[in-house]
């Protein structure tokens, strides 16, 4: 009778089935970058277990490399999902502190100015038209969406400063 053949060593397993490993993993995954870290992780994980990889070495390769796999893409996907959830988060913050000073801006400028401003830069009317509605030159109102645009100027610099 002869005795068990020993378990193959870490390096005999990936000469032999590496190639397979990876070529799987990189079926799974997508990326041959994550293929190759996938590859390294299950070679790692057979080098902890050696006798449970010997009997089916193949089998038992496939399998842990499909379910590492797997793990790897759900996990990738938690975490873009929670990278977007973030990002729209940081999105939102900043869209209300940009309502909040421009709210502050308009809570500091003349009547009359904030108007004008309202009028070119949120109904998109021209300078002629905004001078006829207004009943002044388009001068006029050239020179107060500048005194406006100064106005802003100041209190961004402020807000950027804090």
């Amino acid at each position: 009778m002869s005795s068990p053949s020993p378990a193959p060593t870490l390096q005999e397993l990936y000469d032999r089935y590496g190639a397979c490993v990876f070529r799987r993993a990189r079926t799974l995954l997508g990326d041959p970058d994550r293929a190759r870290d996938a590859t390294q992780e299950v070679f790692l994980r057979a080098a902890q277990d050696p006798e449970r990889v010997r009997a089916h070495p193949l089998p038992w390769l496939f399998r842990v490399t499909t379910n590492l796999c797997l793990n790897n893409l759900r996990d990738h996907q938690r975490r873009v999902r929670i990278l977007a959830n973030r990002s729209a988060d940081v999105a939102a913050d900043q869209a209300a502190d940009a309502r909040l000073a421009v709210n502050q801006l308009l809570a500091r400028v003349p009547p009359d100015l904030k108007e004008i401003a309202l009028s070119y830069y949120v109904d998109d009317l021209s300078h002629e038209d905004i001078a006829l509605m207004f009943g002044v030159s388009r001068r006029t109102i050239g020179n107060r969406l500048a005194a406006f645009q100064a106005l802003a100027d100041e209190l961004f610099a402020i807000k950027g400063a804090a």
